[in-house]
């Protein structure tokens, strides 16, 4: 997030603001530069061309003299008057862009529009809370570029999010303007995970206004709305977070092996960790029988120390091994009856607490 070209754009936009409040003044000064190189040039003792006038009257704004003096009574003007203006600019144009500078906060709304317009195909992440933070985890090791919004100012998770460089709007999504300054419309995709529903479906129509194809990824604790939501916006990603937490909780409790599960077209799916235990008739199987005597899909395969995710087909199982599978809550039964009879629960608890 924060490589160098990037933060350079971010740079350029930062000062955009200050600059663009610098230019009637400088506009003004210019002007004067020329007009005083215009008098000189008709009015001054010495012949003098328009290059060189214009260049007495700019050496004027340091406070440098010119010898010899004029004598014309609107050259003498413009002697006292114009090092009193460069200074007055001078020092306005230090102060203005000093202070823009040094003042710089990351947590700033102004820094956080800068970084935003050097942003393009990126995830809005509104809420960091603990499932934001979660996702945010996720994105990341997904290598995608992030921005968050952030309603609560005193977040915990805030540190987190700045340590990896993403920047952090501190506001609330019913803000005006607040989906312009996250550069919505070169989003791909938003993701509303507050716990506040009406929140997250408003700025979620919202960012469909600026970017009609945006992806939009809702977290809804009211599953019914969910499902209106999903019917009647096309937002097929609207999620009911007892929706997606009851299979697992159900199937965790009645088999400790399972460690997810998920609906697929309608079809419960587990993800379950299997131990082959003495006398199992998993043993001396390779994985493409397993395979072709049941449903399942072996995604990890461990022996001792060592890990082989999506192992080949003719891996053969022994005592000891532990396989993740995915399968039919039907077919993990039997793959237990062959196994022994009943889940083994050796290596399971490290895995049980991290998804409970």
């Amino acid at each position: 997030m924060r490589s160098k070209p990037r933060l350079i754009r971010a740079w350029l936009h930062y000062l955009r603001k200050p600059t663009l409040q610098f230019l009637p003044i400088l506009s003004g000064l210019v002007v004067l530069l020329l007009l005083g190189g215009l008098a000189f040039t008709q009015l001054y003792e010495e012949r003098l061309s328009f290059g060189k006038s214009t260049y007495l009257v700019y050496t004027l704004l340091f406070g440098e003299q010119i010898s010899p003096a004029p004598e014309h009574w609107l050259l003498e003007i413009i002697c006292f008057i114009t090092p009193l203006l460069g200074l007055v600019v001078i020092l306005d144009g230090v102060v203005r862009f000093s202070y823009h500078i040094l003042r710089r906060d990351e947590a700033s709304p102004e820094w956080v529009q800068a970084m935003a317009k050097t942003l393009k195909d990126h995830v809005i992440l509104f809420g960091l809370g603990k499932v934001g933070v979660r996702i945010l985890q996720q994105l990341l090791k997904l290598g995608e570029v992030v921005i968050v919004l952030e309603k609560d100012s005193n977040c915990i998770n805030l540190t987190y999010a700045r340590k990896h460089g993403i920047p952090v709007r501190v506001g609330h999504g019913r803000e005006d303007g607040v989906l312009e300054e996250l550069n919505a419309a070169q989003a791909k995709s938003i993701i509303c995970v507050t716990d506040d529903d009406l929140a997250n479906i408003e700025l979620a129509l919202d960012a469909r206004k600026i970017r009609p194809d945006i992806r939009v990824v809702l977290r809804m604790f009211d599953q019914e709305l969910a499902g209106k939501i999903r019917e009647s916006f096309g937002m097929s990603l609207a999620f009911s977070t007892a929706e997606l937490a009851a299979p697992l909780f159900a199937t965790a409790s009645a088999d400790p092996s399972i460690v997810n599960a998920f609906y697929v077209d309608g079809k419960l799916l587990v993800v379950a960790n299997i131990y082959i235990c003495g006398g199992s008739a998993l043993r001396g199987l390779s994985i493409r029988d397993l395979a072709k005597d049941l449903p399942l899909f072996i995604l990890n395969h461990r022996r001792g120390n060592v890990h082989t995710l999506y192992p080949g087909g003719d891996v053969v199982l022994a005592e000891g091994d532990e396989i993740t599978l995915q399968t039919e809550p039907s077919t993990l039964k039997r793959v237990h009856e062959k196994n022994g009879g009943k889940p083994s629960t050796m290596r399971l608890d490290k895995a049980q607490a991290k998804v409970m």
